[in-house]
């Protein structure tokens, strides 16, 4: 009779290990995903960086949203496709040219990635700073940019 309850006591001991095992690895892919997709959405901020010092729209534009929100501080305020984003982006960049930019804070929340940052340009000859914000959502696998503002 004990040799009856220590084999079913080995045996329920080894079957939840066995289910401890398989719900941590399954965790830890869960895990490893959402770093995958954080460290894609990062990605896109450092294109976003890259492209304004480049005054290069080009190297982000591909992540724009079908429609993106723009807010910049030459009155340019609303809602534009992706192409006219892009056209209205490049010819911001031109005026508002580039000394420095940095995307310092990226957060998360239940809609997205965001991030802050400030903007450094020579405007008619004179240097000022602006606050830069832009926002992302995952659709899948691939990040888009929905909203960016220059104030």
């Amino acid at each position: 009779m004990n040799r009856n309850i220590l084999i079913i006591s080995v045996s329920i001991i080894f079957v939840l290990l066995c289910f401890s095992n398989l719900a941590q690895e399954r965790w830890t892919e869960n895990i490893q995903e959402k770093n995958s997709i954080k460290e894609n959405a990062i990605l896109v901020f450092h294109k976003i960086e890259s492209g304004v010092l480049k005054r290069n729209v080009s190297n982000y534009s591909k992540y724009f949203d079908s429609q993106i929100y723009l807010s910049l501080s030459n009155g340019v305020n609303g809602y534009y496709s992706s192409n006219q984003a892009y056209y209205v982006l490049d010819e911001y960049f031109k005026n508002y040219q580039s000394v420095s930019f940095n995307l310092s804070n990226i957060q998360e929340d239940e809609s997205g990635m965001y991030s802050t940052g400030i903007y450094d340009y020579i405007y008619k000859g004179k240097r000022d700073q602006a606050q830069v914000y832009v926002s992302l959502k995952n659709t899948g696998k691939k990040w888009k940019i929905t909203q960016i503002t220059i104030n």
